[in-house]
């Protein structure tokens, strides 16, 4: 009886276990199928054509439970004589996009009030949430790989009109990705054209514009992917009207998140140069940059050993000018608002750290050459001192840290990560002596109004950035760590 009653206890015991790993078990199986995380089977041979995929058509869109539910169909392929009639779905989550054949899955965006998308065509790329058309007008003039810079920056509607101040003094391709969902979709149409007709011929020559679009937000018109077959009684082919700008814009309508680092990473890679200078558009270059860039680059090939494999990028201070002010566009009329206090380093009052350069006063007194840049100096981006918390922008590669593309711009810290991964990757920064950029008219400062209406998208992008500087401490060199 002794013996029998050790081996009912064992068995008690190992009952017990069993019990308690059985609800465990159903317990993490209840979190990991709740997430809102879109589990796809994927299909090896989809996927290795997915580069080729056909234009898909949304055929049914709900709202269930908060999420939206979209299926597609794809568009019959105007180069093939077949055409596809299997059912295609668009899994989406917060970091990912994936296609499979015959699987409807649910996706959810932050602040993202569904529409109804039936009759709405991508006919462009798809990315994350959105939908991408490249090139959508395209600049007339052409450069070469090695030749020239590309200045690649973002807007969404309503700023379009400081592309045109840009190309007049960058006089070089740019590249332009602009927010356009829902019904805003035809004023960036509408006000693009108008810079094309209308205004100076270099947004014509220069200027590529790429126009993306939640999925969940699509445009109130047909997507048409030729511009010039676009027709609509509101554009006048005569430039005495111009479109008239909307004081509430439909992302404002709808609280959206502007995905500025989708807007930027979308320019940057669309760029057909070695070299990008990736920038805000509100923020004007100084004169005659590309040429003399090029040449600096030219020398510090034949003069630097394994030039081509080093981490560098070439950083441009920024400013900014009072209300009433014209903004420099060379370094002595820069000189001279400094000096009448008419012009500060950019975001003085207001992030005095994030954008003031080491030894101010002396880059200022600096004297540059007509037809060479030179490096300033060459430094770090560290943590310490006056300099702490730098986002410098510089002229880089494409090889260089993309932009983390959840972070928006509303919830602010959107440019630290690429500053963090350059001081994790022990970048060399040369910042150029006589190059510059300078903001649109108006000097910022602490507002607190404007200050709590960004403070609910505050939080979600605090909470991803610190997601982000684990993992970058994980992946990069611990002895750096300290420094940044």
């Amino acid at each position: 009886m002794i013996v029998s009653g050790k081996i009912m206890k064992k068995l008690l015991k190992l009952g017990l276990k069993t019990i308690i790993y059985f609800l465990l078990f159903i317990i993490l199986y209840h979190v990991l199928t709740n997430w809102n995380l879109a589990i796809v089977t994927q299909n090896q041979k989809f996927e290795k054509s997915k580069t080729n995929l056909l234009p898909l058509k949304p055929l049914i869109s709900r709202v269930r439970n908060g999420n939206a539910v979209v299926t597609l169909m794809p568009v019959k392929d105007v180069n093939s004589s077949t055409s596809s009639t299997s059912k295609l779905s668009v899994s989406r989550n917060r970091s990912n996009f994936v296609r499979s054949k015959q699987q409807k899955v649910k996706f959810s965006g932050n602040n993202r009030n569904t529409t109804t998308v039936s009759k709405v065509w991508c006919t462009g790329k798809t990315r994350t949430l959105y939908c991408v058309m490249e090139a959508f007008y395209e600049a007339e003039k052409m450069v070469g790989f090695n030749s020239s810079v590309t200045l690649t920056t973002q807007a969404t509607t309503g700023f379009e009109h400081h592309v045109e101040q840009l190309c007049r003094r960058w006089q070089g391709p740019i590249s332009v990705a602009v927010y356009s969902p829902g019904e805003d979709f035809r004023s960036v149409r509408e006000n693009i054209e108008y810079f094309r007709r209308c205004r100076d011929a270099c947004v014509r020559e220069w200027v590529t514009w790429h126009l993306f679009y939640d999925w969940s937000h699509p445009p109130d018109v047909p997507v048409i992917k030729t511009s010039g077959d676009f027709k609509n009684n509101t554009i006048s082919d005569k430039c005495s009207s111009k479109p008239k700008l909307k004081p509430i814009t439909y992302v404002l309508t709808k609280n959206l998140p502007y995905p500025i680092n989708v807007a930027r990473n979308v320019a940057r890679l669309a760029a057909k140069t070695k070299y990008v200078l990736a920038s805000d558009v509100e923020l004007y270059p100084s004169e005659n940059i590309i040429p003399r860039f090029i040449n600096l680059i030219d020398e510090l090939k034949n003069k630097t050993k394994y030039f081509s494999t080093k981490r560098q990028v070439f950083v441009l201070p920024v400013f900014e000018v009072k209300l009433k002010a014209q903004p420099p566009i060379n370094k002595e009329e820069l000189r001279s608002l400094m000096a009448k206090k008419m012009a500060v380093s950019f975001h003085k009052y207001a992030c005095d750290t994030c954008h003031r350069i080491p030894k101010l006063q002396s880059w200022l007194k600096a004297q540059g050459s007509p037809t060479r840049l030179n490096i300033f100096i060459t430094t770090k981006r560290e943590n310490r001192g006056k300099t702490g918390g730098w986002e410098p922008f510089f002229i880089g590669t494409n090889q260089d840290p993309l932009f983390d593309e959840r972070l928006t711009w509303n919830g602010k810290l959107n440019k630290m990560q690429v500053a963090l991964e350059l001081c994790y990757l022990d970048y060399d920064l040369h910042i150029l002596d006589d190059a510059f950029l300078v903001h649109a008219p108006g000097i910022k400062r602490f507002d607190k109004d404007y200050h709590s209406l960004r403070r609910p998208f505050m939080a979600n992008n605090r909470r991803v950035f610190r997601k982000i500087v684990e993992k970058l401490q994980q992946k990069y060199n611990s002895k750096m760590l300290k420094n940044c």
